[in-house]
């Protein structure tokens, strides 16, 4: 009976990992997880029965170094037998997984592991191993309480066995539920962590989606009217569409890249503004130098520049002005886009409303940075025009999300 289950512990020399052990699965990991949260429920230990000795028995008959160096004795061979055996086992159920790094992330360790590697847990790590460690335990203490030094400093009535049989069950049973805890939160928290980024890469894919589509259609209508009215300037146009286009695609590939291309994909996509638009559209883009490096989340500025020309110039007869601009304010990236006049004005004195471009950055920016007033919109009376202010730490970590 005891057979099969110890095969569970003894790797086959002819079979081969199908995956590599995860950090829970380390020595140095579960070792030293498994290290401190012995010590603090053994330390606890100690000072409850010291605690309880002192209360019942005024005339101590054991001092707080016996409970203490006891209970150390307990966490050691707990440890050394239980543990290890118990790690063991979790290992040779792993390399039995077909797929383990897939149902390890999709479900956590201990709801991946095999039956069998379950069963031969309970039966060796919190039956059978307990009882060896107890025993080992107890008589490492007696015998040190027989020795020169422990006749000197201990006293010399044992603790009874069961209370140590007890103890080490305590350990065990908490060692084992605090593991599954662990495992459970750390899934949990792993499976956030997943899901944000799949869903800040959802949206980036459902922005670009949304906002491509309109300027190209627009951009090829105004190309078609220039082939024959301007040829000069529809090839002008092409070579900035082309650049546009080039841009977008470079960004596509990852989720974030230098606040440089991010100005570089604004700049393409102004000059295809500036030819629909003609005199109506004045532009200006402000990018320190010592800036172009810092790393910025793609398409960040692309929604809220296309905002302000649909929502806000193109809706002035006479167009206005739109700045760019990027600055360091303390350990914050600052960036801000301003346009002449309100978007989405009802009444001259009503402040504008966000679209979709800003809501996708404020939610975007919400994942990837934590909460916060990442992102505002206001309505500048005096100048007459809307600013929306983003503010990123800097430098912004790639691996927020």
């Amino acid at each position: 009976m005891l057979f099969p289950m110890i095969r569970l512990a003894v790797p086959h020399p002819f079979h081969q990992t199908h995956a590599p052990y995860p950090p829970r699965l380390t020595w140095r990991g579960f070792g030293l997880r498994q290290l401190v949260f012995n010590q603090v429920i053994g330390n606890m230990g100690a000072t409850t029965f010291l605690t309880l000795e002192v209360m019942y028995r005024p005339p101590a008959t054991h001092g707080g170094l016996d409970f203490f160096l006891w209970m150390q004795l307990i966490v050691l061979f707990g440890l050394l037998i239980n543990g290890s055996c118990g790690l063991l086992v979790m290992r040779a159920g792993w390399r039995r997984l077909p797929d383990a790094q897939g149902r390890y992330k999709q479900v956590g360790l201990f709801k991946a592991l095999p039956a069998a590697t379950i069963g031969g847990l309970i039966l060796l790590s919190m039956a059978l191993c307990p009882l060896l460690s107890a025993w080992a335990a107890q008589l490492a203490f007696v015998t040190l309480q027989q020795s020169d030094w422990g006749q000197a400093h201990l006293a010399q009535i044992p603790p009874a066995g069961s209370a140590t049989l007890v103890n080490m069950y305590f350990g065990v049973v908490s060692s084992y539920v605090f593991e599954y805890l662990h495992d459970r939160w750390t899934h949990r928290d792993a499976r956030e962590r997943m899901a944000h980024r799949l869903t800040t890469d959802a949206q980036l894919q459902l922005l670009r989606a949304q906002l491509d589509p309109h300027m190209l259609f627009n951009t090829l209508s105004n190309l078609y009217e220039l082939i024959d009215e301007s040829p000069q300037q529809a090839r002008t146009m092409l070579l900035h569409l082309i650049g546009f286009l080039r841009s977008t695609l470079d960004g596509s590939r990852s989720a974030h890249h230098a606040l440089g291309d991010e100005f570089k994909l604004a700049s393409d996509y102004l000059a295809l503004m500036q030819i629909r638009m003609g005199e109506r559209l004045q532009t200006t883009l402000s990018l320190p130098e010592a800036l172009r490096a810092t790393p910025v989340p793609a398409m960040l500025l692309q929604p809220l520049i296309e905002n302000a020309i649909r929502h806000g110039l193109e809706q002035r007869r006479h167009g206005g002005e739109l700045s760019v601009a990027a600055v360091q304010e303390a350990d914050q990236l600052v960036l801000r886009v301003r346009n002449s006049g309100s978007q989405h004005p009802r009444h001259p004195q009503e402040a504008p409303r966000p679209g979709f471009g800003l809501h996708s950055v404020k939610e975007r920016l919400a994942m990837l940075c934590g909460p916060g007033d990442h992102v505002e919109l206001r309505h500048l009376r005096e100048l007459d025009a809307t600013e929306v202010t983003v503010r990123l730490p800097m430098p912004l970590q790639k691996g927020a999300a």
